[in-house]
């Protein structure tokens, strides 16, 4: 028998840089913090990484609420984790000079809205904001400057349903070893060690140590 408590369901929504794309050891995050809680907490959560490549805050205010049932049970706490905003911000289509976004400010701050409002009501629940991409070139610019008014949008949502939120952009924009974990990626998802650094991020967030009782 296993001498590790029973600890919590997490349900880990979001897009490819929660389902881990790039990542040589495949999990991204949210299997990190498994492992992490094991071999340091002694505690054996269930983690359950749904996030999906490419998808929008469109397709994730589709399914969340569907998908967490399944997993929730009244036997055990459960934590709802949300990241998104990347696919949001990116480009929809070129038009010469110009570009537009996959989903407008107005519809993702509609969506987060609806998506974390309804979340709080039924679980603990963390938002984790969105990472920057590669800082770069024109195109890239473009996207982590669409980034920073979703970021402010999502914070303000956040504190309005008193949900805790890591405030990460401005942390991987300037952070030399994100900016290289890209590089070696592929400009939107870092390689492994990108994701050891988020994991770290989380792992030391008063916000996930009081959700799964490291701290009270």
């Amino acid at each position: 028998m296993s001498e590790a408590m029973i600890g919590h369901r997490i349900c880990c929504f979001g897009d490819s840089l929660v389902n881990g794309v790039r990542d040589g050891e495949k999990g991204g995050w949210p299997m990190r913090l498994g492992r992490r809680m094991l071999a340091e907490a002694k505690r054996d959560v269930t983690i359950y990484n749904l996030g999906i490549r490419a998808e929008t805050t469109d397709g994730l205010k589709a399914r969340w609420k569907f998908e967490a049932d399944l997993r929730m049970v009244p036997e055990f706490p459960s934590v709802l984790m949300f990241g998104f905003g990347v696919n949001d911000a990116n480009h929809a289509e070129e038009r010469g000079e110009e570009t537009s976004m996959r989903v407008s400010p107005a519809k993702s701050a509609a969506n987060a809205a609806e998506i974390i409002g309804e979340a709080s009501k039924l679980a603990t629940t963390l938002w984790i904001g969105p990472q920057a991409v590669i800082d770069g070139g024109k195109s890239s610019q473009e996207i982590n400057e669409r980034l920073e008014s979703l970021n402010q949008i999502y914070l303000e949502t956040a504190r309005g349903f008193d949900v805790p939120y890591l405030d990460l952009l401005g942390t991987t924009l300037g952070d030399e070893t994100w900016q290289r974990a890209l590089r070696r990626g592929d400009g939107y998802h870092p390689d492994k060690t990108g994701y050891d650094r988020l994991a770290d991020l989380i792992w030391d967030w008063d916000g996930w140590r009081r959700a799964v009782g490291l701290i009270d």
